[in-house]
């Protein structure tokens, strides 16, 4: 095993860049390294924040009910009408007033304004009261035997109500055209149109759980991991609703045979009869570029061809220029996602914009290595950081859990990387070339502001069941625990092929043992030889991709990571919403551009369209200008735990000392163990390859003491 490596310190910012650095990132104070470890706020703080986040709560479903309720007979009934009147519209009088303007209104009274004020309500009163975990959250995550345990309850209930707005969505806008005296080509039309409208709901929803900072997700309580599994889900109801609304239409045109209806005229009239031409042909033009990312989306080609993957998924512009083109309303629909989304993807920028600095990396055997960052903001043991080595790949970016805890390294932030593949095969060989040059690694992170749920301190027993490199987002937890928690007893369950990945953690072990003593039991097991071989050269033999850029000019300058401050959370939202919104209203009033007709129809859904980009780009050159005083990093001298002065054992004797067993655990027996002892409830929390996490759920779903957790990364 090497020794670990302290990297040289970077060069050193100028005062005033690093005043202009520090601006977009300065932490709270509730931010702080050992922010989780804080006390606890008090009953009347508890009270007012569960207040607040049920506040917020109804402000998000009111957001979610307003693009739905648009299908319903009310809107043309009871806002519509009487909306038009404050706009100067008079029914008799064709032309009247500002007609255009009546549904820029619904929406933002009905989702614009709920979901500002939700973001601004949620981020102070997360940095204050967080929510925690919801009662409901056993019942949740339980993954009932009827699906073979396939899917939990929440992921159930997710689906019901995704398809149940679908549903109703398609019924009403099929019932308002549906006549008794319809043709079938009719028929077809209304169809196509109704599935249309339900394709936008899904559009609405389709990229809020796609970035890593969502606030409407942090109030879910749904990691980042987990919102990706739903993105995909709601983005295949997407595709399988646009296909069929442009399907229903191809049939509608072939009956009356206009299929030259679908496809743009170059010598008509582009404000009357071509203009639906040129709309329908927007409309298709969209839906490939729908189905172009969804074919690279899937599982081979995201994970063997990423970079293909990436770049088709810029596609989402294009695809939603297009539908704005195909009806200009559209805009109206997909405004506070849009505005949400680049803003999520802002503050990522914000957080990745200089690589981060690492205190310490050592390779643990031939396939893991562990690399300590500094960081000088909070996080919870069992969250997630995404890494990008621009050596490697510019554009991936790859997850790893953190496996150390604020409780005992304030100010530093520890993963370990196994060599699964090419990237993490390069990781390895990338850091052993830059310790060999003596330079620092460039390596950029971003941490989500979500964090792990807390394990909760009414289970009596806390059992960790991990498989290989998965133990590591289960790694921080289990110190956390045995040093807060002392009354609760804990288990470590974990099945490793070879015996190295045991010696190498030898140090991690030895630290939990003795923290733990008597309230921590161990189930070790090797599942398959006895290879105790622990050749750190071996990682040569593997296939090295390519040489690597270890910028051997002038050091590069790398910091401590930090997360973006509530402050400028708070003002990078509202500046977008109020920037892009602004504009918007300013290009949409009166239709300034187009004429009557309306010939520059396409000009003015292109500067709409633009605008709303081009206010949240604005914001966020604006919050970034916004200086505020930078706070020295809160930085200990090592961070390392020890193995409590412990002599390293060889593989044989580490066997002995911790009882190590062949062949994979028999988690029926151990289960029945930890129930029978157990004296309340038991949290259960599992991370590794699928084969085990279905294993737990087999033998573990049906006791009722048990409350299972996953740890997964579906990316």
């Amino acid at each position: 095993m090497t020794e670990g490596t302290q990297f040289p310190p970077t060069a050193t910012p100028k005062q005033d860049d690093q005043e202009y650095d520090y601006a977009f990132s300065n932490m709270n104070r509730s931010e702080s390294p050992t922010a989780c470890v804080s006390a606890s706020p008090s009953p009347v703080a508890r009270t007012l924040g569960i207040v607040g986040h049920g506040v917020v709560g109804l402000l998000l479903i009111l957001a979610v009910l307003t693009p739905l309720a648009f299908n319903f007979p009310w809107y043309a009934t009871d806002f519509s009408t009487p909306v038009s009147v404050w706009w100067g519209v008079n029914p008799k009088v064709k032309g009247s007033g500002h007609s255009e303007m009546v549904m820029p209104t619904y929406f933002f009274f009905g989702m614009v304004l709920p979901v500002v004020v939700a973001g601004v309500l949620f981020t102070f009163l997360q940095a204050k009261t967080p929510i925690g975990p919801s009662p409901l959250a056993p019942f949740l995550h339980r993954k009932p035997k009827l699906f073979k345990c396939l899917v939990s309850y929440g992921e159930i209930l997710f689906v019901v109500v995704v398809v149940t707005l679908n549903v109703l969505v398609c019924y009403y806008e099929f019932v308002k055209r549906y006549k008794a005296t319809n043709h079938t080509a009719d028929t077809f039309k209304n169809v196509g149109t109704a599935l249309g409208y339900t394709s936008l709901i899904n559009l609405v929803l389709i990229a809020l759980p796609a970035t890593r900072h969502s606030f409407w997700m942090e109030w879910l309580n749904i990691p980042y991991a987990h919102g990706l599994k739903y993105h995909r889900w709601i983005s295949v109801l997407t595709i399988v609703t646009l296909m069929a609304h442009l399907v229903c239409f191809l049939v509608y045109c072939a009956i009356l045979g206009k299929l030259m209806k679908l496809l743009p005229c170059a010598n008509c009239d582009i404000a009357t009869d071509g203009m639906t031409n040129w709309e329908y042909f927007f409309g298709i033009l969209s839906v490939l570029c729908f189905v172009v990312m969804a074919v690279t989306a899937l599982p081979y080609v995201r994970r063997h061809y990423y970079s293909v993957f990436y770049a088709t998924h810029f596609l989402f512009i294009p695809a939603s220029l297009f539908a704005v083109f195909h009806w200009g309303n559209i805009i109206y629909f997909l405004f506070a996602s849009m505005v949400l989304y680049l803003t999520n993807l802002m503050l990522s920028r914000a957080s990745t914009s200089t690589p981060v600095t690492l205190k310490h990396a050592a390779q643990l055997s031939s396939e893991v290595v562990e690399i300590t960052f500094k960081c000088v903001t909070g996080y919870s043991p069992g969250d997630a950081v995404w890494i990008k080595v621009p050596a490697l790949s510019t554009t991936e970016w790859h997850p790893f859990s953190i496996a150390s805890t604020p409780l005992e390294t304030p100010g530093l932030l520890t993963i370990y990387v196994k060599s699964l593949g090419k990237w993490t095969t390069g990781l390895h060989h990338y850091i052993r070339d830059c310790h060999e040059k003596n330079v620092q690694p460039i390596i950029y992170m971003d941490c989500g502001y979500k964090s792990a749920p807390p394990i909760p301190a009414t289970h009596s027993d806390v059992v960790f069941v991990g498989g290989g490199i998965g133990i590591t987002p289960l790694m921080g937890q289990l110190v956390h625990i045995l040093r807060s928690h002392p009354s609760q007893t804990a288990w470590l369950i974990w099945n490793v092929r070879h015996k190295d990945m045991l010696v190498g953690f030898q140090s991690w072990l030895h630290h939990i043992e003795t923290v733990g003593g008597n309230r921590l039991k161990f189930r070790l097991h090797v599942t398959q030889d006895d290879t105790t071989s622990f050749d750190v050269d071996a990682t040569t033999k593997q296939s090295i991709p390519g040489n690597f850029d270890v910028h051997n000019g002038a050091p590069i300058e790398s910091r401590p990571y930090s997360h973006v401050s509530t402050v400028k959370r708070v003002l990078l939202l509202l500046l977008a919403f109020a920037f892009s919104g602004g504009l918007l209203i300013a290009v949409t009033y009166g239709n300034k551009i187009q004429s009557t007709p309306p010939r520059l129809w396409l000009v003015q859904r292109l500067v709409q369209y633009c605008v709303v980009v081009f206010g949240c780009f604005l914001a966020y050159g604006v919050t970034k200008f916004v200086n505020e005083r930078p706070r020295q990093p809160l930085l200990p001298g090592a961070g390392e735990f020890s193995s409590d002065g412990k002599v390293p054992l060889t593989a044989h004797e580490l066997t002995a000392h911790f009882n190590v067993q062949s062949g994979r655990t028999n988690l029926a027996d151990v289960f029945h163990e930890i129930e029978a002892s157990a004296a309340s409830t038991v949290g259960v929390y599992v991370s590794g390859p699928k084969s085990l996490i279905k294993a737990v759920d087999a033998q573990g779903q049906g006791i009722r003491k048990f409350q299972i957790r996953h740890e997964v990364f579906e990316l």
